[in-house]
């Protein structure tokens, strides 16, 4: 399993990297807003981490299409599928920020750190096999 994973990170290298970089921005403007609506605008945190994730995944979209997956697919098909496994993320997100702030007492920027990292891994692969998978790469369930 540790083998075939580092097969995979070697073989990805560049395109986890540009994804890295496309995150790590995605967050400086995800963390941005949602400290702004929570802390400053008096939101609720999870009302907060809508909007901010929202905006972020908006700006994640247009960067990953064009540089980290150099996809040349339609837009029109691509937007639909990466705001459903966006809204899966937020989902996740969500549930892992509300566990954390109100059943562990963490936080909740400390809730939205954590939540980060699972959907991160979520949003890489969903994003590299479904969303911007090449027009020639046929989808897991076709292979069989």
């Amino acid at each position: 399993m540790i083998k075939i994973l580092i097969n995979f990170v070697w073989k990805n290298k560049g395109q986890i990297a540009r994804f890295s970089v496309v995150g790590l921005s995605s967050a400086v403007i995800d963390f941005g807003l949602l400290y702004i609506f929570t802390d400053i605008f008096e939101l609720h945190y999870l009302l907060s981490a809508t909007i901010s994730f929202i905006v972020a995944a908006t700006y994640n979209f247009s960067l990953n299409r064009v540089w980290t997956f150099k996809s040349r697919g339609k837009r029109r098909r691509q937007l639909p599928i990466f705001f459903g496994i966006a809204v899966a993320g937020i989902l996740l997100n969500l549930g892992i920020m509300y566990f954390s702030v109100d059943h562990l007492g963490i936080h909740y920027m400390f809730g939205k750190v954590i939540a980060t990292a699972v959907v991160t891994v979520w949003n890489f692969l969903g994003n590299k096999y479904i969303t911007f998978r090449k027009i020639e790469e046929p989808l897991a369930e076709e292979e069989n």
